[in-house]
């Protein structure tokens, strides 16, 4: 019988028995018990009898499919499947020779694996396992090629990175014994054991002693001891049979700790403050801790912390765990496939293991998003639940004024992690060296230096940036944190200067040069500080360049690039999420404030974005006259137009110039009517009381005149929302939504009316001598009006309008106010359907226009207000808007009619 037929007959009995002794264990609490199993060696021997380092495949393999798991692992892995030449990586640098770990450059981490053919080593694959074992479990690269040969059984060939190291004294590749260090097998203690010793495994790693890493991880258990160097197994841990005693078998599932020995800060208890003094590597990258701990009990010195009442993370503080949302992808409790094997049709997905099948072979490809900072195994990006996953954004949100808009535009991060409140790395500076080997940082969120617990941590503001979204396409904003790094770079191909060179050309032994110390140490006190420690004068520049040369190297220069960091935890619920609108909808918009990049441009080089697939980089990025770098962003070049702060300069000119010149034009004009007034005996004109507009005409007008004045109002603040304050942002979106609609209805009944009544013909000028008219009715209003003489056309009830103000109104009401409506309607309608509007240029054409138009609407309201001045008194024509009378001047005849007044004289009138 095979071992896979036998395992899966006795893992339901093992199950079911594993599932009894939790229960009890938990009751009792006891550690959750696995059953117990054989330390096993390489050769498949008990470990007790070989003292030999033990097989995490064989011990595991016992009853899983470990051959199965090490190869469904990017976390093995780690871009060793995906090798290819240097400089064939989409996206990626010259000397990168994948999108991993295992050959893509960190400048953070910066030693490089060595391309095979590279005339100058750095890193051999034995040199990449010491060095950057901390980041890896082992498999994949640290025991086989590409092409899946065991490390043991690779031919050594000069200067063959697979099978030399650099050599530190002279600097060579020099032959590495995989045959005596042996190869580092995924480590399944690492992340299944509650308190592994990581430290202990990667000082094994770090001494070259790597097919006893597995076993160092056990160290402190009791399972085994190291005495003189050497590991020896305690027997008291084993069964009289050779396995492990109930007593010793932790086994459990990865917890959060497991993860944070990798992926940044993990703390677990509220009891223990968390005190977090660093800023380096991976939670300096985003200033991301996971912790369920509130922050005014942490032990740092944080800005303001009593008023701190938040957690670290909501999720921490809910008890969900790393794995709830980045689970195996064959789980049967989470399966969603992989991106390239879910079907859109599908609510549930019915292709899914039975659990005894999951737990002989559960796939360590586990569920993940997609992140600039991780192009590793980019055919699971975006496998794990987003948000919407298990929240539903329509039930906590109905305060949010267009909500599908902002869940369109707007990843849930952006808005519900506000605020990062520990240190992240900020610039990172390689064109000099301490004498440790190490780089020059600057770290945004702190006061000074992270590592002293009294500096004071303020946090930071993520910066925006748009994010290509998988499922659909569409870019939407996610929080980022930009590390700016520079560095040494020499040939073509280029390349980055080795550690190595880097350092014998600033050092002589542990101390700087004296020709060093002659450029740097402006002071003359016989060390450098930080602020000398900069490549911030062409001497300095020169002198290093010079060194480089020296050394063989090839026109060195400083190259920079701006590596975007997407930031994914510390998040907080509603509470505490951002909920000013004017946080993002003003003049000072969060979206594109300037973001620091670095407090000084090494040799004066501007850095520049990695060219990153998913990411919009929009903006610019400048030096201010202090040395400071920023980034600032441009939403209008990432083709987002956000109300209140988006505008086009020369639309709003001309909509102001066009208001001011009718304000102004209006206030001349009445000036001189006034002082004519004075001086002018106007003519002898009789007048006649007319019912000159009905009840519904009236209604529509007022109706119309409020919603139209409110709309200009209620536009104005959300086109401005900095200068009114004072406004709540949300309630005039809906106010003004609410206008729109109330004069669209209007405008429709008004219509409505007209036609029926054919009160249309009001509107329509008739062509024959409309021209001569219009001078006419023009000249009146320039000179006639001054003189006092009568007006050029009657007003009737059947001729309400003169040739001006039939033009007027056929623009008004054919052009202006049907575009208006349109371009309000796709605006309010851009959630709903997205499709159309963008067809029509979206919110960067629409909004403009609209924009515009509020503008001449706005004129046309001040205009007809000073025009209906000019009747028979000032406020007579206003008064009959209310009343419907209105005394007329008669230029023939009062015809019989019974809403028809006795004709009066001027001065009965």
């Amino acid at each position: 019988m095979s071992i896979k037929t036998l395992t899966k007959r006795a893992l339901p009995l093992a199950l079911a028995l594993f599932l009894a002794s939790a229960a009890q264990a938990s009751l009792a609490q006891q550690p959750v018990l696995h059953p117990t199993f054989p330390l096993l060696d390489r050769d498949g021997r008990n470990v007790l009898e070989t003292g030999n380092p033990v097989s995490t495949m064989q011990t595991c393999g016992s009853c899983h499919d470990t051959a199965y798991i090490a190869s469904n692992s990017f976390h093995a892995d780690v871009g060793l499947s995906a090798l290819a030449p240097a400089g064939q990586i989409a996206g990626g640098r010259p000397w990168d020779t994948s999108p991993g770990l295992f050959g893509k450059w960190n400048p953070l981490l910066y030693r490089y694996l060595t391309p095979p053919g590279d005339a100058a080593f750095d890193m051999g694959v034995a040199d990449w396992v010491r060095e950057f074992g901390f980041l890896h479990v082992g498999g994949g690269p640290a025991e086989t090629t590409a092409d899946g040969t065991p490390l043991e059984q690779v031919p050594v060939r000069p200067g063959d990175p697979t099978t030399h190291v650099l050599d530190p004294d002279t600097g060579e590749p020099v032959p590495w014994d995989w045959e005596a260090s042996g190869t580092v097998e995924m480590d399944c203690f690492l992340c299944h054991m509650p308190a592994p010793n990581n430290q202990a495994r990667l000082e094994t790693l770090r001494a070259g002693q790597f097919a006893w890493a597995n076993t160092a991880t056990l160290l402190g258990t009791g399972i085994v001891t190291r005495t003189n160097g050497a590991f020896v197994w305690n027997p008291e841990a084993f069964t009289p049979e050779g396995e492990l005693a109930s007593t010793y078998v932790t086994i459990q599932d990865p917890d959060d700790d497991n993860c944070g020995q990798c992926h940044g800060e993990v703390h677990t208890t509220n009891d223990t403050p968390l005190v977090y003094t660093q800023c380096d590597w991976n939670t300096a990258t985003t200033g991301e801790i996971f912790s369920p701990q509130r922050l005014f009990k942490t032990g740092m010195n944080l800005q303001d912390k009593q008023e701190l009442s938040r957690a670290w993370d909501i999720h921490a503080e809910r008890a969900v765990e790393c794995v709830d949302c980045h689970p195996s992808v064959n789980n049967p409790v989470y399966f969603q496939g992989s991106r390239d094997n879910r079907l859109s049709h599908l609510i549930f997905d019915a292709r899914r293991m039975d659990v005894v099948n999951y737990l002989y072979r559960p796939s360590h490809q586990f569920a993940k998003g997609s992140s600039p900072q991780s192009s590793v195994a980019p055919e699971f990006d975006d496998t794990m639940r987003r948000c919407e996953g298990c929240h539903d954004p329509f039930e906590a949100h109905d305060w949010l004024p267009y909500r599908e808009s902002h869940f369109n535009a707007l990843r849930c991060e952006s808005c519900h992690i506000p605020q990062m409140y520990a240190p992240a790395l900020q610039q990172v500076d390689w064109t000099v060296v301490h004498p440790d080997g190490t780089f020059q940082k600057v770290c945004r969120g702190a006061e000074g230096d992270p590592a002293d617990i009294e500096t004071l941590i303020t946090g930071f503001t993520p910066v925006l940036l748009p994010e290509k979204r998988a499922e659909d396409g569409q870019y939407v904003l996610s929080p980022f944190n930009l590390i700016s790094t520079w560095y040494w770079v020499y040939g073509d191909p280029q390349r980055p200067v080795r550690l190595r060179d880097l350092q014998a050309a600033y050092l002589d032994g542990d101390q700087y040069r004296a020709d060093i110390m002659e450029v740097f140490d402006s002071d003359g006190d016989g060390w450098l500080n930080e602020f000398e420690l900069r490549m911030d004068t062409p001497d300095k520049q020169s002198r290093v360049k010079q060194n480089l040369i020296a050394l063989g190297l090839d026109n060195p220069r400083i190259t920079a690039q701006v590596q975007p960091y997407r930031i994914s935890h510390d998040v907080v619920n509603g509470e505490g999420a951002l909920r000013d609108c004017q946080a993002c909808h003003s003049k000072d918009s969060r979206l594109s404030a300037a973001f620091p990049l670095a407090e000084y441009a090494p040799g004066g080089v501007i850095p520049e974005f990695l060219d990153i697939a998913n990411l919009k980089i929009t903006g610019h990025i400048s030096q201010a006259q202090d040395g400071h770098v920023f980034y600032e962003p441009d939403v209008a070049q990432a083709e987002m137009y956000i109300l209140g702060h988006s505008s086009v300069q020369w639309i709003d000119w001309i909509g102001i110039l066009v208001f001011l010149g009718t304000l102004v034009g209006v206030s001349v004009h009445g000036g001189l009517r006034y002082r004519a007034s004075r001086t002018v005996t106007p003519h002898h004109v009789p007048y006649r009381r007319v019912y000159m507009y009905t009840a519904y005409e009236r209604m529509w007008h007022w109706i119309q005149a409020a919603a139209i004045l409110l709309l200009v109002l209620t536009g104005l603040v959300i086109h401005k929302p900095d200068k009114f304050g004072f406004l709540s942002f949300p309630y005039v979106v809906q106010v003004h939504n609410i206008m729109g609609f109330l004069l669209l209805a209007d405008a429709f009944l008004a219509l409505f009316y007209h036609l029926a009544s054919g009160e249309v013909r009001q509107f329509i000028p008739q062509p024959r001598g409309l021209f001569g008219q219009m001078i006419t009715q023009a000249l009146f209003y320039l000179r006639g009006i001054f003189r006092g003489e009568p007006h050029p056309f009657e007003k009737r009830p059947e001729k309400k309008l003169n040739p001006l103000q039939q033009i007027t109104y056929v623009a008004l009401l054919n052009v202006l106010l049907p575009l208006q409506v349109i371009t309000g309607t796709l605006i309010w309608g851009a959630q709903r359907w997205p499709d159309l509007a963008e067809s029509l240029g979206g919110l960067p054409v629409l909004a403009p226009i609209h924009s515009l138009i509020a503008w001449l609407f706005a004129a046309f309201i001040v205009l007809h207000i000073y025009l209906s001045t000019t009747g028979h008194t000032v406020f007579g024509s206003i008064q009959a808007m209310i009343d419907g009378w209105e005394m007329v001047e008669v230029h023939s005849p009062a015809p019989h009619s019974a809403q028809t007044a006795t004709s009066v004289t001027e001065g009965e009138a």
